[in-house]
């Protein structure tokens, strides 16, 4: 737990180890985490339009149901502020599973986010754990004396069986005031220079979109993506469209597209690369994590039983960049997220669920006294 984390193309790789006594007496080790310490805030002295927050969310429209009118749904985008706060808790987390133990260094964390004008938006409060790596504890001469472990075990037992040795580096838990509650399990990575954001046709990826396939992809074909470092297409801003093609894909998202804040009502990430831009990054640590894994149930979203009822979180993706950026000939350290959640709610024109994505994406400096 005080030695550095071994890396493979600086990705943090868990490792065994023997347990001793001494493990106990470590100091608790946050690793990529304990950046996070503080409080952070939007920093936008100049009123830069890339210095807020932007959120995207589609929900039901009133008087709409599945079995009646599926498919209307209301658009809201618009830029906020926030405050989050990270404190770290004092002391390892000690895990027993028996041969396997594992220390935890957790981090609780508390955010309040506002729309422009000071109004609330969002709140949300839980913890990020650093599941450091695993220790291998075989039976003593004590523990089976003590918790009756004869005949069956003997002193030694459990040291050379197979070890647990999990594939994530972090963890979150939270729980939202709209009646879900989220754990995101992922990795942390550490990486040189400023983190990469696609232009031109690639920023056309429906994993970070707020127009899902399941919404009829816009009409576009993988050949035909729409450029979003151009002026969108003429379709966007037909207003006999809704006339001409009442049913259409193209119609169906046509107001996603034809927003005052296009392209970042389509694709709000890329407000985080301009505002990287004109600033000078030298090195940042990435985190991913999601809900989402192919393997088995072991990330999860639960929800309350009007949310599962008609709009339920069925997936939440998560990647935070915590960037040294040099400013003023200082090093500063900036935070910038991406959080995506996933709704199902009534049906499209075809039948099928409708997964709508619900995004957020700011960028944060740590609060000063100053």
């Amino acid at each position: 737990m005080s030695e550095k984390k071994k890396s493979t193309n600086c990705l943090h790789v868990r490792e065994v180890r023997k347990y001793t006594p001494e493990v106990l007496k470590l100091p608790a080790d946050y690793g990529v985490l304990k950046m996070l310490e503080g409080t952070w805030v939007n920093h936008n002295p100049d009123n830069d339009p890339t210095g807020w927050g932007v959120l995207t969310i589609c929900m039901p429209s009133p008087g709409t149901n599945s079995e009646t009118l599926p498919g209307k749904y209301h658009f809201l985008c618009e830029k906020y502020t926030e405050e989050l706060t990270f404190k770290l808790v004092e002391g390892s987390v000690r895990n027993r599973g028996g041969a396997n133990e594992q220390f935890n260094g957790a981090v609780t964390y508390e955010t309040a986010i506002n729309d422009l004008n000071g109004s609330p938006l969002h709140a949300e409060a839980g913890m990020y754990l650093y599941l450091n790596d695993m220790y291998n504890h075989p039976a003593t001469p004590e523990s089976v004396k003590t918790d009756i472990g004869y005949p069956e075990l003997k002193p030694g037992d459990g040291a050379n069986g197979p070890d647990f040795v999990p594939k994530y580096s972090v963890s979150r838990s939270g729980t939202i005031p709209h009646g879900s509650t989220i754990m995101l399990l992922g990795n942390d990575s550490d990486h040189e220079g400023a983190p990469p954001f696609p232009s031109g046709d690639a920023a056309w990826d429906f994993d970070h979109l707020a127009i899902s396939p399941t919404m009829g992809g816009a009409g576009t074909t993988p050949d035909k993506p729409i450029n979003l470092d151009e002026p969108a297409p003429a379709w966007v801003h037909d207003k006999e469209l809704p006339i001409k093609c009442p049913s259409g894909n193209r119609t169906y998202t046509q107001r996603i597209l034809a927003h005052e804040l296009y392209p970042y009502s389509v694709r709000p990430d890329l407000i985080l690369r301009d505002r990287l831009k004109e600033q000078q990054v030298t090195k940042y640590s990435l985190i991913e994590m999601s809900t989402k894994e192919d393997s088995g149930p072991q990330g999860s979203v639960i929800n309350t039983p009007f949310t599962e009822r008609y709009t339920p979180v069925r997936q939440m993706d998560f990647r935070m960049w915590i960037e040294t950026i040099v400013e003023n000939g200082e090093e500063i350290l900036q935070l910038q997220y991406e959080q995506i959640q996933y709704f199902d709610f009534q049906f499209g024109t075809d039948g099928g669920t409708t997964r709508w994505p619900h995004i957020q994406v700011n960028t944060l400096r740590k609060k000063t006294n100053k």
